[in-house]
């Protein structure tokens, strides 16, 4: 497992580096710390050109970000279950800085804090964690403190996002790399979008429909719930209708005090890739707890070869 880490001077990644360190991975973890130095909008109106202190202005921001960033890393090393932490202090837009730095040393995980639980910050999420967290071509995870100070971060529930789509079973690998405690709860959800039909001849069309998918959604959930049982999991299965999924999700994480919610994406194009998929966008930006949204980098580099050759074809 690697680990790409965003790191800054707040309070925020700061818990997300704690969230992310303390993962109970079953093998040893390489880390990347990549701290951003992000150069400031400074333009002087009469000239147009940037201040003549500008590069003075860069060399003290990365000297502060390297003593900082090292301060960390050597913290981490400390750890018996890290193999290796690498740290890199790029200069630039930090978005695009830490795709690069995700790309370059090929994460399997990227890890940011977001800014807060209000709905005013929830919407804004932390430009930069909604940004990279909707564009990476990896699994991401999204770490938003506790509401209370005082409280801890950790795993005591996690919710499973079942869809019903072969992401589902990524969760399940990706929840197989943990040691998980035999006291965490696994919740798995299911939300089925209920149907409304006017005309009167659709009706028995759409209850049978329902039922299929019903019937399929609760044989998914079983087969689920059998196999973390198997791992020596303790799960709780749950499936619900509901007129919005993405509220369902946020809701019974809200309602059930999850530590952390777990979705997939199944979007694969770069143009729906920018929606992330209404479901995992939304949670992602309304849930009160931890966000992981879980990818499969080989899906992402086929998918950018088609675009790249559908472009060409086009062309």
């Amino acid at each position: 497992m690697r680990i790409l880490l965003a790191v800054d001077s707040s309070p925020y990644a700061q818990r997300a580096v704690e969230f992310a360190s303390h993962l109970p991975f079953r093998k040893p973890v390489d880390f990347d710390l990549v701290s951003v130095v992000a150069p400031p909008m400074m333009v002087d109106t009469g000239s147009m050109a940037m201040p003549l202190d500008f590069g003075a202005f860069l060399d003290i921001e990365t000297v502060r970000n390297r003593e900082a960033i090292s301060s960390l890393a050597n913290d981490l090393e400390s750890r018996d279950h890290v193999h290796s932490v690498h740290t890199h202090v790029p200069i630039g837009p930090p978005t695009s800085s830490l795709l690069d730095a995700a790309e370059q040393s090929d994460a399997d995980l990227i890890v940011l804090g977001a800014i807060g639980h209000s709905a005013i910050e929830r919407v804004l999420l932390g430009s930069v964690s909604d940004y990279v967290a909707t564009h990476a071509d990896t699994s991401a995870l999204v770490v938003r403190s506790p509401k209370e100070a005082s409280v801890e971060l950790g795993l005591q529930k996690i919710m499973l996002a079942l869809s019903g789509r072969p992401e589902d079973e990524r969760m399940l690998s990706w929840l197989k790399e943990l040691k998980v405690r035999p006291n965490v709860e696994i919740h798995l959800v299911r939300i089925l979008d209920r149907f409304t039909f006017y005309r009167q001849d659709l009706r028995q069309h759409a209850a049978d429909l329902w039922e299929s998918q019903y019937q399929q959604a609760q044989a998914q959930i079983l087969d689920f719930e059998t196999k973390l049982q198997d791992l020596g999991l303790n799960t709780e299965t749950h499936l619900v209708e509901a007129d919005h999924v993405g509220e369902a999700l946020v809701e019974y994480a809200r309602r059930h005090g999850c530590d952390l919610a777990v979705t997939g994406d199944s979007d694969s194009g770069l143009l729906t890739r920018v929606f992330l998929g209404s479901t995992s966008r939304y949670v992602l930006r309304h849930a009160d707890c931890s966000v992981l949204i879980v990818r499969d980098k080989e899906d992402r580099a086929q998918a950018h070869r088609q675009i790249a050759e559908q472009s060409m074809a086009g062309t």
